[in-house]
């Protein structure tokens, strides 16, 4: 039966109620019982075998009356005397009649249960028998008197034994009757007794086993709730804890069994979301998957405006490298080399945008890393990037074996800060998530215009501005990129091991190269190879330098250096 807990639980009460009230109906059943076996005692049996007594009484004092009356019969007594005497024996006669009358309408008055009935029955047969008996006696005493009367004293001895033995049958006939009440009197004494020990056996047995019974139910269906919440709760702590893989068993059809239901049903909706999470996550950043998957307007076409902070960062010779290997060592080669990418991307909190054959891009800003750390933390992507580059080496000779000889790893990164749209773009079939906007081409640009310093990590203006005292670089040229007329000024990112040196005489020189100063800016630059031989942007430099000693520079030269390639 499907029965829901308010179910159960009037269930229970009405079981409950049904056994209070069988107990009560047989406790008013046993209780009428006693009460008819007291009425009867009361006012049947007790009046009848008081209205016995008197008869019997007056019985004896009518045949004393009766004996008085021969007397003065025998005396020839005078008429007032006779009168007297007949008039005594008369209203005793009346009383007689007048008791047996009484005792009838007693037992005739008021409603007899059914199992006192047939006593009264009998009590009416035992009361016409002695009426029967008792008029026979009065026949025989006015026959007797008649021949007292009439002086025929031979009849008259003959008959008077006769009226004597009359009376003594009356008298054994009242006293059967009252020995017969008295055993109906006994009887409904122990009926009652009987009855009443019935009564209290049958209260405290039902009473009992209604107490039982309301017990055994509550207790089953307490179990029952507690053990389906226990089961809840401890689901929903294994879901809690991580555990996905729970699954709380449906033991009723009740509320408890569907909220359970339920629960499994959310837990199996959190297991796909996890799945998908874990599968798509393989593809983009786990936290879009997250936020396509618990916020649907994510996947709304569109997008917002924020400052965000992009990076490209590209696999130095790639058209070389992939010359030189076979497709599945390339696809080895690359693949490690994204695994080391997304792995110091991802330390620093930012997202994997998309592979882009050798490149990689990927953006830090709002709602993935707070707005006034985007800059810094793409500064320390690119940074760990490079740290990772000696074991992006060692991994891809171990992978590859001599196949790996000759073949040069390096990379190039560009960092871009500015105002971008990010939101999902795309067409009906197939969306992404991704940001556009001029910072993206100039992260772009700036990785590629590596190429023309020898340098690995350039960023932006506004990159530095954000990032702040926590970075070490050297602003290292003003760059006009192809579609742009303002010129921006780029910056070399730096470890903190780098000389210091190296930088402060690259400044003196940028400072000198810019003034046209190219004596002092020569200078300046030979000196930082000094200190450092490889320092390829001192080397361009130095090389600008010969060059626009060779020529006469325009009146509007202003020290920015044009990319027209992308």
């Amino acid at each position: 039966m499907n029965l829901n807990i308010a179910q159960k639980i009037f269930g229970i009460a009405l079981v409950v109620l049904a056994l209070m009230l069988a107990v009560s109906l047989y406790s008013v059943h046993l209780a009428a019982n006693i009460s008819d076996e007291l009425d009867a005692i009361a006012n049947k049996h007790l009046p009848v075998s008081e209205a016995a007594t008197r008869v019997n009484l007056h019985v004896v004092e009518q045949a004393v009356a009766l004996q008085e009356l021969f007397v003065l019969i025998e005396a020839q007594a005078n008429e007032t005397e006779l009168t007297a005497g007949r008039a005594k024996y008369e209203a005793l006669r009346f009383r007689i009649i007048y008791e047996f009358a009484s005792v009838r309408r007693q037992l005739k008055d008021g409603e007899s249960a059914p199992h006192t009935r047939a006593a009264i029955i009998r009590l009416e047969r035992a009361l016409t028998a002695i009426e029967d008996e008792y008029k026979t006696f009065e026949i025989a005493a006015e026959g007797l008197i008649t021949l007292r009367n009439q002086g025929d004293l031979a009849q008259f001895n003959s008959l008077l034994p006769a009226l004597r033995a009359r009376q003594e049958t009356v008298d054994n006939e009242i006293s059967a009757l009252r020995r017969h009440i008295t055993d109906l009197t006994v009887a409904a004494v122990f009926r009652a007794d009987r009855d009443e020990k019935r009564l209290l056996f049958a209260v405290v047995a039902l009473t009992a086993f209604a107490t039982l019974l309301s017990i055994t139910f509550a207790l089953c269906v307490t179990r029952i709730l507690v053990r389906n919440v226990r089961d809840l709760v401890a689901g929903t702590e294994a879901v809690e804890n991580g555990d996905l893989d729970t699954e709380v068993p449906v033991r009723t059809n009740d509320e408890i069994g569907r909220l359970t239901g339920a629960f499994n049903h959310m837990v199996g909706e959190l297991r796909l979301k996890e799945r998908i999470r874990d599968t798509f996550g393989k593809y983009m950043d786990p936290r879009i998957v997250s936020n396509l998957l618990d916020q649907p307007e994510f996947t709304e076409p569109g997008g917002e405006r924020r400052e965000m902070t992009v990076m490209f960062i590209d696999l130095k010779g790639f058209t070389s490298i992939s010359e030189a290997l076979s497709p599945d060592d390339l696809v080895t080669l690359i693949n490690c080399f994204f695994s080391h990418m997304a792995d110091a991307i991802a330390d620093n909190e930012g997202v994997v945008d998309k592979f882009m054959g050798d490149a990689v891009m990927a953006y830090w800003g709002p709602p993935f890393s707070a707005s006034d750390e985007h800059a810094l933390l793409a500064c320390r992507a690119a940074a760990q990037a490079l740290d990772h580059l000696k074991k992006l080496r060692d991994d891809i000779s171990n992978e590859l074996g001599a196949r790996a000889d000759g073949i040069e790893i390096d990379m190039r990164i560009g960092v871009s800060t500015g105002e971008v749209i990010v939101g999902t773009v795309g067409s009906k079939a197939s969306k992404t998530f991704t940001i556009m906007g001029d910072p993206v081409n100039l992260g772009s640009r700036l990785e590629g215009a590596n190429k023309a310093y020898g340098t690995r990590v350039l960023i932006s203006e506004r990159t530095r501005a954000l990032a702040g005292a926590d970075i070490v670089v050297r602003e290292l040229d003003l760059i006009r990129v192809k579609g742009k007329k303002v010129p921006t000024r780029v910056y070399e990112l730096l470890k903190t091991t780098d000389n210091v040196s190296v930088a402060k005489y690259f400044h003196t020189g940028l400072a000198a190269y810019r003034n046209q100063d190219w004596g002092n800016a020569e200078i300046a630059f030979k000196a930082c190879l000094e200190v450092d031989a490889a320092d390829q942007p001192a080397a361009v430099y130095l090389d600008r330098v010969a060059q626009l000693r060779a020529h006469t520079l325009p009146t509007d030269w202003d020290g920015v250096s044009n990319f027209d390639t992308k």
